[in-house]
């Protein structure tokens, strides 16, 4: 006897289940109750088991019947997810895409957008999403653990199967505490006064790349923290100084925790890549570099956070 487990006698079963009727399951996929009554018969037959009460007037699943309900929907939800993913695979689209954002525009809710946008746009698509600092950008794409970077420090490397794009830069600001001595120096200030006080910095996350330094002078003594929020939370206390993003002195600045001030030697903006493997020509990733230019989508979702030139 062939297999019951079929597409077309899975879906009679567990029709027949949702509406604990053979008739109504016969009305609902174009067949005859008859039809549907011989498919639960073969099942049933098949396993040695009884999988529905039958009265006169309706029908009720027994406790063999409810497991095998709860396991004949989970087969259904495989075949479709697996002819899906051929669908999705015959028209170019990435089964996954695993994307590393650099830290410096990583947020909870630029993420969330951006995941919103993606899985609206490649719905069958999986979307893996990972956070790097600096150099550690560009060591997940090149030892493959990702597949696009959003990010990628503007240290340009030559060949090695990566292709690139800018798509803005990062505009720092030397923030610290109302309170902080600093605060009572005069502009610009120098070296020799800011040496005096630690640097809060974040740490680089590479691991077989060469480790970048965001802003640290000889001899200075350097705080570290895991990410920026943290930085910026210490230099509120007034425990260290340093560069912050624009846009995250934006709103301590408003709130009167961080003020700016200017130094000898400001910090230069850093420029943003958008780095894709060149191998990689998914439907997923072209999408995705077209949406950075200067009109696209995920142009504009980044906007508050990088500035164009």
């Amino acid at each position: 006897m062939n297999s019951i487990f079929t597409e077309e006698n899975l879906q009679a079963f567990t029709t027949a289940a949702r509406h604990a009727s053979f008739s109504k399951a016969a009305q609902e996929l174009g067949v005859t109750t008859s039809a549907i009554s011989y498919t639960i018969k073969r099942i049933e037959t098949w396993l040695d088991v009884v999988l529905f009460i039958r009265n006169t007037r309706s029908i009720e699943l027994t406790e063999s019947g409810y497991y095998f309900y709860r396991k004949a929907t989970d087969l259904l939800h495989d075949f479709h997810a697996i002819q899906r993913g051929i669908d999705t695979i015959s028209q170019g689209i990435e089964v996954k895409v695993r994307i590393c954002i650099n830290h410096l525009l990583y947020t909870p809710r630029h993420t969330a957008r951006l995941l919103q946008i993606l899985k609206r746009q490649f719905p069958t698509c999986q979307i893996t999403i990972t956070t790097e600092v600096y150099n550690g950008v560009w060591d997940s794409i090149i030892n493959n653990q990702a597949n696009i970077a959003i990010g990628a420090p503007d240290t340009l490397l030559d060949g090695g199967g990566i292709d690139y794009t800018e798509i803005g830069a990062i505009r720092w600001q030397f923030a610290i505490a109302p309170d902080h001595p600093l605060a009572f120096v005069q502009e610009p200030i120098p070296e020799s006064q800011l040496r005096l006080y630690p640097n809060i910095m974040v740490e680089d996350t590479a691991l077989t790349l060469n480790k970048k330094v965001g802003w640290l002078l000889h001899g200075q003594e350097a705080i570290r923290v895991p990410d920026f929020n943290t930085k910026r939370e210490c230099q509120i206390l007034g425990e260290g100084i340093g560069f912050l993003p624009d846009y995250m002195v934006r709103e301590a600045q408003e709130n009167g925790l961080l003020i700016t001030r200017q130094i000898s030697n400001p910090r230069q903006d850093s420029r943003m890549l958008l780095a894709t493997q060149h191998a990689a020509t998914g439907q997923v990733t072209q999408w995705i570099k077209k949406q950075f230019a200067p009109e696209g989508v995920l142009t504009a979702v980044y906007q508050d956070l990088l500035c164009r030139n």
